[in-house]
């Protein structure tokens, strides 16, 4: 069962990075994140509508859920905007991948939950098989302060940071019983409202782009991604724990390059391929990794 929960994810995610290459232009970024989850969380609210699950819950549940919508669905998405505009997409990628680190140190430091070594040594192979994906956008890159990429690197591991702090929140609040879907729902709500303000407050407009390839990629963000993406993820998660779990968000662009090479040509060179295999060596430590005692 986790194994095809694990699969689904990485297409699910993997293939959202394409999509969201349909997202960039007319509309803000952080407009299309709203639009993206608004959605998500209205089909959410429709399901249990439809199955009709539970939808009222005291008000401590719901506090819950706007700490896992700031986490999860907002301030992670604010900061890696910003890191998007300094960086190159592989190096965006790569930081990222930085994510089961954060979790593994996050869940020791605030949630006490006990630090997994093979999970650690899964994650650094696969981190470096991934910065050699990337090898020559991290070469071509220009190191330097004047550059922003000090900025960039700030700004997305701040986003990783706090998207690692999200997952562990859920994990937390799956080992409540709190219903994963109708978190999923308000926390996409909450997290979405929050991202308004923030954007009322700034100098972006709310915009719309009607054409075919907008609307499309919006609705596969939103159902696919979004919608089922994360909970499945999230309650991949709740099974197999967030440090676990996390290891998707270091095989994810590997999906994407091979999407990439369907639909945009992209060349594959054998440094590349040595790349993929260190993060597969790296998805089998961490999946062959004890569970907690």
């Amino acid at each position: 069962m986790n194994a095809l929960l694990y699969f689904a994810v990485l297409l699910a995610w993997g293939s959202s990075w394409f999509a969201i290459s349909f997202q960039l232009g007319e509309v803000a970024p952080q407009v299309s994140i709203v639009w993206r989850f608004l959605l998500a969380s209205f089909l959410l609210f429709a399901w249990c509508h439809i199955k009709g699950l539970r939808l009222t819950f005291p008000w401590q549940d719901h506090a819950s859920w706007v700490m896992l919508g700031i986490f999860l669905f907002c301030v992670n998405y604010i900061c890696a905007y910003f890191g998007t505009f300094y960086l190159a997409s592989g190096l965006v990628c790569l930081i990222f991948s930085t994510l089961t680190l954060f979790t593994v140190f996050n869940g020791f430091i605030f949630f006490k939950i006990p630090i997994r070594f093979p999970i650690l040594i899964g994650a650094v192979v696969g981190i470096l098989g991934l910065s050699i994906i990337f090898s020559n956008e991290i070469s071509n890159t220009e190191w330097s302060l004047n550059s922003g990429v000090v900025k960039g690197f700030i700004w997305m591991l701040m986003a990783t940071f706090f998207a690692s702090i999200g997952m562990l929140l859920s994990g937390q609040f799956q080992a409540r019983k709190m219903p994963l879907v109708q978190s999923n729902a308000f926390s996409m709500l909450y997290g979405s409202i929050i991202l308004i303000v923030y954007i009322s407050l700034s100098d972006v407009s709310f915009s719309f782009d009607t054409s075919h390839s907008y609307v499309l990629s919006l609705i596969y963000l939103s159902v696919v991604a979004s919608a089922i993406g994360f909970g499945v993820y999230l309650k991949l998660v709740g099974n197999i724990g967030a440090d676990k779990a996390s290891y998707v968000n270091i095989f994810t662009p590997t999906i994407a390059l091979l999407l990439s090479t369907l639909f945009e040509n992209y060349q594959w060179s054998l440094i590349g391929l040595m790349g993929v295999l260190l993060i597969i060596v790296g998805n089998v430590i961490v999946l062959y990794a004890k569970p907690v005692n």
